[in-house]
């Protein structure tokens, strides 16, 4: 199969959405498969051959984001490159929801392709409480008034409200997918599509094997005994923004008084007054801020911690972070329930609420419970859907049915 993702962001940037693209294709490649991805140009676009890149404005100040405003003009170039091109799509798989979904879908429709589509984010949850209600709903208008005009229908159907605009995207896939049973839902509820598959985010299995071989372990085996007056280590990993809730993590360590030693990852505008929260709260010798890694380096850095602190609260529509340290054998501290919900009872330990004296009551539960030989690492060895392997043949064989069925004879 030769499969088409269209993307709202260029799969080098830094986001969980682009990670999992990336694995897609190198997995969906080891079978045999080709894979092109079309998305916005960036700063990081060394790679060329497998990727169609389109003519974009920066977001951000480094150029590692783009926005594609002349859709027409890249309608042109895909169209002209397509038609040069010998092994042609057999699918469309949709995973941006802005304009890597309108250009795909048009694309789709244009070229009379099959069209499958992931749904990886929470757009009414994201945008609204970024940009406020009013702003929100122009933006929506806008998005679906492009919407419409590509795929040739009606420009009366434009909307304001998130939930209806993704229900416009989903309405040209013969399948649609969400990355967590809990997102799943929300999508069915909120009327996006009748039906909507659930296709987890995996982690990379290269790594995950080479990370467990190296500490001569294996998957749900046995960790070493932590010795007596072993100091716990706690990671945190994300986007430093508000919705991720750095602060409000930093405050419950202070709170907690537990005695461990704390990293934070990630970049983001709240760098800096994270930094001074530490500073102020006397933190500065048990929480260290050590910046973005790559997608390698941490996943060590989730094997040789002894838990992941999860702190967003109904914002994520997989948690990723928490995937990928449980792959390594790593348990969580989980504020958002229903990222707790798509694993067995018992592997992490969940905070009541979303207050800061409920998380400062879970890391000292946590820490107390690792210090006494907790063994929720083995619990996760039960849980079967992290890898990306596991995903990829899952996968395929949806792209086999949609395919086959847009080839059957229409009576």
């Amino acid at each position: 199969m030769h499969i088409a993702i269209f993307m709202d962001q260029h799969p080098r940037s830094l986001g969980g959405i682009q990670t999992s693209v990336m694995l897609q294709k190198k997995y969906l490649e080891r079978l045999g498969h080709r894979v092109t991805i079309v998305a916005p140009n960036s700063v990081k676009n060394r790679a060329t051959d497998g990727f169609w890149l389109l003519p974009s404005w920066p977001l951000d100040i480094r150029g590692d984001f783009g926005f594609v405003a002349n859709v027409r003009r890249s309608r042109k170039r895909l169209d002209r490159g397509y038609e040069e091109l010998q092994n042609k799509f057999d699918i469309v798989h949709i995973q941006g929801d802005m304009w890597g979904g309108i250009i795909g879908l048009g694309f789709a429709q244009r070229h009379r392709l099959p069209i499958v589509q992931t749904m990886h984010f929470n757009m009414s949850q994201v945008v609204q409480q970024v940009l406020g209600k009013r702003v929100t709903r122009f933006l929506f208008w806008l998005l679906s008034r492009e919407l419409l005009k590509h795929v040739n229908r009606p420009r009366e159907g434009t909307v304001g409200d998130p939930w209806n605009y993704l229900h416009l995207l989903a309405s040209e896939a013969a399948a649609v997918f969400a990355p967590s049973h809990h997102f799943a839902q929300d999508l069915v509820t909120h009327k996006v599509a009748d039906k909507v598959e659930v296709m987890h985010n995996g982690v990379d299995d290269d790594i995950v094997k080479s990370i467990l071989t190296a500490s001569n372990d294996a998957r749900g085996s046995e960790r070493a005994k932590r010795s007596a007056g072993d100091r716990v280590k706690i990671v945190w990993a994300g986007r430093l923004q508000p919705e991720k809730r750095p602060l409000e993590f930093i405050r419950a360590i202070a709170e907690s008084g537990i005695d461990a030693d704390v990293e934070i990852f990630g970049k983001g505008y709240l760098s800096k007054k994270a930094q001074r929260l530490i500073d102020e709260l006397g933190l500065a010798g048990k929480v260290k801020l050590l910046g973005a890694v790559p997608y390698a380096k941490i996943l060590r850095v989730y094997a040789d911690a002894d838990v992941l602190a999860q702190t967003s609260v109904g914002f994520e529509t997989q948690g990723m972070t928490v995937y990928e340290a449980a792959a390594v054998g790593t348990p969580s501290i989980l504020c958002d329930h229903n990222i707790a919900g798509e694993f067995a009872k018992g592997t992490h330990w969940v905070v009541a609420d979303d207050s800061v004296s409920s998380l400062a009551a879970s890391l000292t539960q946590a820490v107390k419970d690792i210090q006494s030989g907790d063994d929720r690492h083995t619990r996760l060895a039960e849980e079967d859907h992290l890898l990306q392997s596991d995903a990829t043949q899952k996968m395929i064989g949806f792209y086999q049915a949609v395919i086959e069925r847009s080839h059957a004879p229409k009576y």
